[in-house]
Order: structure tokens, then C-alpha cells, then sequence
């Protein structure tokens, strides 16, 4: 009568008067309902009585009540004032999930909350919800206040953060009440370290946090917390000269932030475990996504109330890496890697999307994730964003940039004449401007690239995420042959040709490089003369440009960053800006930046290099002992300074 006589009365002109029916099928659920002494965070490990149900629409139905429902001719059950159909195949999974269930009649906090965000899977479309006072429960609707509060920038933070971003702290917020820990994924170039680093200095005080990072990004966590929170007291524990386990304990003691890098934290890792640390903050956390080697075992070690790994590609080569992260966030919490990974796939495909797809689930709650490609976050997106990324020197850097600058201005190497001694001080400045990006740039030599120079180690690690998010990337260089070198030198780490655009190539091939890049499929990265590339050439393909080496016209390197940056290109392009602090670099940064000429670092606007006496040049173009960053970097008073022999050799 509801479904097919009543339609056809009505039709003839009868006056039908029955229940509604909706035409919509109820989809099925299974409900957890659970009552629990205890709602602290211990509980997550404590057991409590459940039981269960299945839910059609918001119909909750027991196990007898279904039985009594598949035995009717046509099954419907009264939702939302009307009468709603429900499928017989549906009724049979959901009495079979209740009788496979029937004996699980406790369950620990943690157990719930996979149930309820599907990693333990669920037989039925709707998925699992947990009901009841729990921890499990009273975790969800927390993490959805969270997510529907207003927030903004917090107090002592000296900028201005943007809505996702700010909804990312007050999700740090919500970690740290309910002691957890979890995974803050913005994607690359949403800016997590300013992120993070706005929430230390909303728990300033409440004891020292920890940061962990690669030593490329070390000095960039250093200038970024003096950029965005002076009033925070941070210290920098790396290098041979470090302090040892009493110092760095009486140093943490009086810190709101510490930073070291991996390797000093496996190195030191007995020290570091004694100490009462309030958050571990891992950067760039692919480090830790083999769970069974050195580094993730040992820096699983150190306790903290919070631990917050950061990364934008949480999910590089399979769901795998998520559970690392997120097993060490919260070991134990999310379950066995196999039934994690099984949990999440039945929403996961093979494409990029599909991975993406399944981190919904925990979006909010275990993992914040927001990418480039969401319109709300691209609306809130300049079309370019400028980040300025200061890199380390070797040990053999600084060794032949003190050469160099020693030849040009001791004994007779000075020439006099304006004009020859103009020649050498720019021939030396080239020479340091080499040396800055890698000692093979300057002098010829048949030894591997890699672990030689800060700034090539900042550039594979850019190329590393860019190739983890399948996207492409530009590489500019002033000096053509170097940039042959970098281009070998990257097509043998991501396995993946990688060619060097420069004026010694024919129009036909370099036609063909242009092309070749443009189309290809997949990630992918091109190194460029900053001459020959810089202008021209239309490269939307890609959405990452890399400032290998720093030029002194503002308008060639805009232009080398307009490759990406023009007409035809549909996503935000990140431009990285390298430079080693306190060097030559830093002098060229300025002179870009329209602060001064060189010779204006110590002598009036009126003279130029030739005028300079040996002193002079030694300021203008020397090493800054406190600013320059090396792999023996040391923090004393609360800013980094470098090795005492180093400051030595550069005051004599």
C-alpha cells in the first residue's frame, strides 16, 4: 500500500492516507556503546563494558530486533517521521557483525577510538560510532570543537598566521589536553615550522620542548624562532664542541626550546632521555617511516607529554609511513601495522588521491593535513610564496673560503691600480660565491657531491619532497658548469633524468629539454644557467623554483622565478632562496635586497671595492663568526656561534 497500490490509487483520483515512505535506503552502522569510570587520558588502556548495535538511519536496532525485521516479507523502520525500507542483504551483514561481536563484551579506550575512525574496519558502508561517556568519545567531540571553534594568532607570536594555520595550533592545543600525539601534514610551503613554532611560544614556560631536525634546516628553525618569537630562549645543541649530558640538562632546564639534529639525538640519546621534555617535535619525519632502523629506534627512547612529528608527505611510499609516524606519536594507539594498513585501504587507492582519501578519517583528531590543492586553502594562498631557506657550511668549505679570501688580501696579491685590484676582488668574490655552493663548483674534482655542502644538502631534501608530492621543480644556477654537475648528481638520487638547460647547448636540444620537461608525467626536476634560462621560457610545468646561488640584479632573479610564475600556471609557486649566513652570500642577499652596495658595509656610499684596504675587505667579504651556521654549530647565551678554532682563524 505505501510503495505500490497507494501510488496508484492516488493516481486515479483516490484520497490515500498512509505513513510516509521515504524512497532514500537506510545505510547501515554498527554502534559501540560503552560507559566509563574515567574519561582521563590513562583510560585509553583501560578496559570498559560495550555492547553493540547496528543502526539504520538513526534507528538503533539490537540483534533480536534485526532477526524479527529479516523474517518480514518487506523490511522498513520508522526514521525521521517516515517509514524507511531496508535492504535484506543489509540486515543479514549487520546480524552476522553483531553475532561475530556478541562475545566482545570489553574493550580498552584506544580499541574504541580505531573502531571509530576505521582502522579496524568495519563489514558495514556506514562504518563504526562510538556512544557512551568514554574517553574514546568524549576525544571525538573534542576534536570536533576544536575544529568549529574560531581562533587566531596567539599572543607573542610577531606576524600574522593564516586561518588553517591557526586552526593547526589550536589542534596542537588539543594533542597536548588529551596526551596525545600526532602528525601536522600541511603540504609544502604551507609554513609548519612558523605553525609550530607559534605553538611553543603559546606553552612557553610550562617546560622545555625538544626539535628535532635535519641538519640543512637547523639554522632555518634557529632564524625562524628569531623572526617569529624573540622572547623565546632557544639553544642549539649540535656539533663537536656541544655541551655534554650536565650541561645540556642544566641548558634544557632553563630553555623553552631545543634544537639538535638527528644524528646528535641517536649520538646523545642517553642524555637526551633524562631529561623531562613536555614535546618531541620531529621536522621532517620521513626519517622515522622504517620503523626498525637506528634513528627510530633510538629516538624512540625520549619521553615527552606530546609528540608531533611533522612532514608534508606523511604517505610517501604506502600507508606504511603513516603508521610509523603515527605509532611513534602514540605507540601502540593506533594498532598492529597490517590491520592499520588493511583498516585505512578499504578507502585508500593506489593514486595519490586515494592516500589522501583515507587520512580523512584522522584528519582533525590524529593528523591535521591540509594541502595546496584544497580551494579553501588555495583561496587563502598568495600566488607565490617567498621563503629564504639558510644552509650550513662544511668543514671544507670554510677551509677554502678562508683560502681564498687569505690569498686576495695578504702578501703582494693585491695589484695596485683601481682597475686590477677591482679585477681580483671580483674574481675572489666569484670564487666565494663557488665555494658557497659547493667546493666541487670551485675547484675540479672526482669525489661523490653528496654530504660536502649545507646548501646541496637543502636542496635534496626540497627535491625529496617535491618528488614524494609528484610535482616538478626548477633549479637556477649562475655558473653553467656546476649546474651540468647538479643535474648528474640529481638524476642519480631520485633516479629520474634530470638535464642542465645552459647557452653551450644547440637551440634543437635545448628545444627538446623544454619540451621533454613540459610533458612528461610525474614528478620531475630541470636545472637552468640563471643566463640562458632565466628569460623566455615558459616552464608552468613546474611550481617549485630553486635560487641555487644568489645573483646582485633583483630583476634577473624575478625573472628566472617568472618561469614558473606567469600565465598558464594553476597552482601557488614556492620559490627557495638559499644562502649560507654569514659569508658572501649574505652580502649579495642584502645587495638584492636594495639594503647597500659592498663597499658600503664599511666605507661611505661614495667609495667602491677598489678603494678597499685589505682590512676592509676582510669585513666586507670575510666569515661571520656569529652568524655563519656549520656542522659545529654550538649555542652559548642563547645564540648560535661556531667552533672557537674557527673564530680564532678568522680574527688573525
Amino acid at each position: 500500500l505505501m510503495s505500490e497500490t497507494g501510488p496508484r490509487l492516488l493516481a486515479a483520483g483516490f484520497d490515500v492516507r498512509v505513513p510516509a515512505l521515504s524512497r532514500k535506503k537506510a545505510s547501515p552502522s554498527l554502534r559501540l556503546f560503552a560507559e566509563s569510570a574515567s574519561t582521563s587520558a590513562a583510560s585509553a588502556n583501560q578496559l570498559a563494558n560495550v555492547r553493540w548495535s547496528a543502526v539504520f538511519g538513526d534507528v538503533e536496532l539490537t540483534a533480536e530486533e534485526i532477526s524479527r525485521l529479516a523474517r518480514e516479507a518487506r523490511p522498513l523502520v520508522r526514521s525521521g517521521g517516515k517509514w524507511v525500507a531496508v535492504d535484506k542483504a543489509d540486515l543479514k551483514a549487520a546480524a552476522d557483525a553483531l553475532e561475530e561481536r556478541a562475545n566482545s563484551r570489553q574493550m580498552t579506550g584506544a580499541e574504541m577510538l580505531r573502531f571509530a575512525l576505521g582502522l579496524d574496519g568495519s563489514p558495514l558502508s556506514g562504518g563504526v560510532s562510538v556512544g557512551g561517556n568514554t574517553w574514546a568519545s568524549n576525544l571525538l567531540k573534542n576534536a570536533a570543537a576544536v575544529s568549529a571553534a574560531e581562533v587566531g594568532t596567539p599572543d607573542g607570536f610577531i606576524g600574522e598566521l593564516r586561518s588553517y594555520q591557526a586552526e593547526a595550533v589550536a589542534w596542537l592545543g588539543f594533542l597536548n589536553a588529551s596526551g596525545l600525539g600526532g602528525c601536522l601534514a600541511l603540504d609544502m610551503g604551507l609554513g609548519k615550522t612558523p605553525t609550530m613554532l607559534a605553538y611553543l611560544a603559546l606553552t612557553a614556560g610550562d617546560g622545555p620542548s625538544l626539535v628535532v631536525a635535519p641538519p640543512a634546516v637547523v639554522g632555518n628553525w634557529a632564524a625562524e624562532a628569531r623572526k617569529f618569537v624573540p622572547h623565546l630562549k632557544v639553544h642549539v645543541h649540535h656539533g663537536a664542541n656541544r655541551m655534554d649530558s650536565a650541561g645540556l640538562a642544566r641548558r634544557a632546564a632553563s630553555a623553552d626550546v631545543v634544537i639538535t639534529t638527528y644524528g646528535t639525538a641517536v649520538r646523545d640519546v642517553e642524555a637526551i632521555e633524562k631529561i623531562e621534555w613536555q614535546r618531541l617535535v620531529l621536522d621532517e619525519a620521513q626519517a622515522i617511516k622504517n620503523p626498525a632502523n637506528d634513528t627510530s629506534q633510538q629516538l624512540r627512547r625520549i619521553s615527552a607529554k606530546t609528540k608531533v612529528a611533522l612532514t608534508g608527505t606523511p604517505i610517501e611510499n604506502g600507508l606504511g609511513d603513516l603508521w610509523s609516524i603515527l605509532d611513534f606519536t602514540n605507540p601502540g594507539l593506533v594498532g598492529p601495522r597490517p590491520r592499520f594498513i588493511a583498516g585505512l585501504s578499504q578507502e585508500a587507492t593506489n593514486s595519490k588521491d586515494g592516500a589522501e582519501d583515507a587520512m580523512r578519517a584522522l584528519n582533525g583528531i590524529l593528523v591535521f593535513r591540509r594541502t595546496k590543492s584544497e580551494p579553501a586553502i588555495a583561496a587563502e594562498l598568495p600566488d607565490r610564496i617567498d621563503e629564504l631557506d639558510r644552509c650550513s657550511m662544511t668543514a671544507e668549505q670554510i677551509g677554502l673560503y678562508q683560502a681564498v679570501l687569505d690569498k686576495l688580501i695578504t702578501g703582494n696579491s693585491l695589484e695596485l691600480g683601481e682597475e686590477p685590484r677591482k679585477g681580483q676582488v671580483l674574481a675572489a668574490i666569484t670564487a666565494l660565491k663557488q665555494i658557497c655552493n659547493h667546493p666541487a663548483a670551485y675547484q675540479e674534482d672526482d669525489r661523490p657531491l653528496a654530504g660536502r655542502s649545507g646548501k646541496l644538502s637543502r636542496l635534496e631534501e626540497i627535491v625529496d619532497a617535491v618528488f614524494a608530492a609528484g610535482e616538478r621543480v626548477l633549479i637556477f644556477t649562475h655558473f653553467a658548469q656546476w649546474g651540468v654537475k647538479l643535474a648528474e648528481h640529481l638524476a642519480k638520487r631520485t633516479n629520474t633524468p634530470v638535464s642542465c638547460y645552459h647557452g653551450g647547448l644547440t637551440r634543437i636540444a635545448r628545444d627538446q629539454i623544454i619540451d621533454e620537461f613540459q610533458h612528461r608525467d610525474g614528478a620531475g626536476a630541470l636545472v637552468l644557467s640563471l643566463k640562458a634560462g632565466g628569460t623566455g621560457l615558459n616552464l608552468t610545468a613546474a611550481s617549485h623554483v630553486v635560487l641555487y646561488d644568489r645573483w646582485w640584479n633583483p630583476a634577473v632573479e624575478d625573472q628566472a622565478r617568472d618561469r614558473a610564475w606567469r600565465i598558464g600556471q594553476t597552482k601557488t609557486v614556492i620559490s627557495h632562496r638559499l644562502i649560507c649566513p654569514g659569508t658572501i652570500d649574505e652580502r649579495v642577499e642584502e645587495v638584492v635586497m636594495g639594503k647597500r652596495r659592498i663597499a658600503e658595509m664599511v666605507m661611505p656610499k661614495s667609495s667602491s671595492l677598489a678603494d678597499l684596504d685589505a682590512d676592509q675587505l676582510r669585513v666586507a667579504l670575510g666569515i661571520r663568526p656569529d652568524q655563519i651556521l656549520t656542522e659545529e654549530m654550538m649555542e652559548q647565551d642563547g645564540e648560535p656561534q661556531v667552533m672557537e678554532d674557527l673564530e680564532l682563524e678568522v680574527a688573525q
